[in-house]
Order: C-alpha cells, then sequence, then structure tokens
C-alpha cells in the first residue's frame, strides 16, 4: 500500500517530465483540419526525423536507406513539427535529406503532396 502511494506520483511526474522536455521536432502538430497548404522544411525519414546518426552517410543517403531499405516514411521536418508525406514518391527521393517547399493537402498531419520544390 505504501509503495503504491509514493510510486504512483513519482511515475506521473516523471511521464509528465519528459512529454513537457520532447523536442518540437519530434512532436507532430494537433491539426486536424484539410485542405491545401504550404510547408518548408527538411526532407527527412520517419525514423531519423532530420537526426541522421549513421556513420559515413549523408543526408541524403540516409534518409534514402531509411525509407527504401527500411520501410520509414518521407517525412517533412519544419520548426514547429514533423508531418509525413505521401504520394509523389520519385520527386521526394531527389529532394532526400534536402530543404524544400512542400503544397499539398494536410489531414491528420499527413500531407498528401502535390508538388516540392527548393
Amino acid at each position: 500500500m505504501y509503495k503504491n502511494l509514493v510510486m504512483k506520483p513519482l511515475v506521473t511526474a516523471a511521464l509528465s517530465f519528459t512529454i513537457a522536455l520532447a523536442p518540437a521536432w519530434a512532436q507532430l502538430p494537433d491539426q486536424n483540419s484539410g485542405g491545401e497548404k504550404t510547408l518548408t522544411g527538411t526532407v527527412s525519414d520517419s525514423f531519423c526525423k532530420g537526426r541522421h546518426n549513421r556513420k559515413a552517410q549523408t543526408q541524403f543517403s540516409c534518409t534514402l536507406k531509411c525509407t527504401h531499405e527500411e520501410g520509414s516514411d518521407y517525412v517533412l521536418v519544419t520548426d514547429e513539427a514533423v508531418y509525413v508525406l505521401e504520394g509523389q514518391r520519385p520527386e521526394l527521393d531527389r529532394f532526400a535529406g534536402g530543404h524544400a517547399t512542400v503544397t499539398g493537402q494536410l489531414s491528420n498531419n499527413r500531407v498528401t503532396v502535390d508538388s516540392i520544390t527548393r
């Protein structure tokens, strides 16, 4: 009984603290509205989210490896959030690891890509 009274508040506090300190790029925005949006950021993969840690790999090669060989989704990492990118796979391959402006339909933190430019 005493153990539960002490441990439950400690676990709750630790979890709350961890969530509060999570970096913005690791969190998805709380947007459910659809419609066409234009977003600018870095094209990355859902595993690395812009923080490529593979030795002897560029951001380009790491993103391609994660999306093609390991099954990660393409994502757009912005200052505010991470958006999952759908469609236009050959175009996303060209922009892998680089800065891009993406226009597409936004729905539940997923963007169906209509166009992508530098």
